[in-house]
């Protein structure tokens, strides 16, 4: 098998799981032939001392952020160090399969794709983070039609040259992994999913909770104005513009006058719709200068 796949792994305070799945990982390179990019993401323990003890062979090179960005930002700057054609994204705590990478990457040379997720089968998230996955995937899919269905999978494995130009517009947050997915959809790209299996957290502990929910939930509301501003503003003023109606019927009917308060309404329908004009010109020069950023670099 070729060298054309390079793993992309951020890791933060994972000084317990790197000595127990780094050495399978480092095997696992050296017989396919893989590259590995280690993001150490500002980590307050010994992860980086922990990463700099499997680099001695060259299979895997570690970056370190002098403070913590985020998952996102660190899956960022890994993706921009990758010097092959593709790259594929997973967790440090060893609870992706590593023969599933393979299947990814088979998979996506296979159906010609731009993206291909892992679709976690066995996902067992508690009842609150499965209702927070289902709240976020609604949203999402009211704006987009969705080719797959685990939009915050961590394995994600990526064709690099229809990838990097969505880095810029991606936040450093947990919601990246949902924002580059639906970018590129949005974009027409082939993003496409295959079945994986996970296993279970053995050490260190989580980041995801609450908080992450509502900041991915808040990024991709952001985003939607970024995608479909003008889809966006229109729901809203379509919103506002019943409600005046409605309201101005109720009470015109019931004192023969049409209150302020429909007229209000109807005048934020208005400028809601004006609004979602103006960003949609404005979302288009954001979206046409990331892209012409990232060329200059290349």
């Amino acid at each position: 098998m070729s060298a054309n796949l390079t793993i992309v792994i951020p890791c933060y305070n994972e000084e317990e799981n790197i000595p127990v799945f780094f050495p399978e990982l480092l095997k696992f390179v050296q017989q396919h032939g893989f590259k590995v990019i280690a993001v150490n993401d500002g980590s307050k323990d010994n992860t980086l001392q922990e990463l700099e003890k499997f680099t001695a062979d060259g299979y895997i090179k570690v970056i370190s952020h002098k403070c913590n960005k985020g998952y996102g930002g660190a899956i960022k700057t890994g993706l921009r160090a990758v010097t092959t054609e593709y790259a594929i994204t997973i967790d440090s705590d060893g609870q992706h399969r590593l023969e599933d990478v393979i299947k990814c990457y088979e998979y996506i040379k296979q159906t010609n794709a731009d993206m291909v997720v892992g679709s976690r089968q066995n996902n067992e998230s508690g009842g609150y983070r499965t209702l927070g996955k289902w709240v976020i995937r609604t949203f999402a899919a009211s704006l987009l039609e969705l080719p797959v269905k685990d939009l915050n999978s961590g394995m994600k494995c990526y064709r690099m040259s229809e990838s990097l130009d969505y880095l810029d517009l991606c936040p450093d947050t947990m919601a990246y992994s949902d924002c580059i997915l639906l970018l590129m959809v949005n974009d027409r790209k082939l993003v496409t999913e295959t079945p994986i299996e996970i296993a279970p957290r053995t050490a260190g502990k989580s980041t995801i909770g609450t908080r992450t929910a509502i900041i991915t939930l808040a990024e991709i509301l952001n985003l939607a104005v970024l995608l479909r501003p003008l889809t966006t503003f229109f729901r809203l003023s379509l919103c506002f513009f019943i409600m005046g109606v409605i309201w101005g019927v109720f009470t015109y009917l019931r004192s023969w006058t049409v209150t302020s308060t429909s007229v209000m309404l109807i005048v934020m329908s208005v400028l809601s719709f004006m609004l979602g004009l103006l960003c949609e010109q404005l979302s288009q020069i954001r979206r046409k200068l990331a892209k012409s950023s990232n060329a200059k670099v290349e």
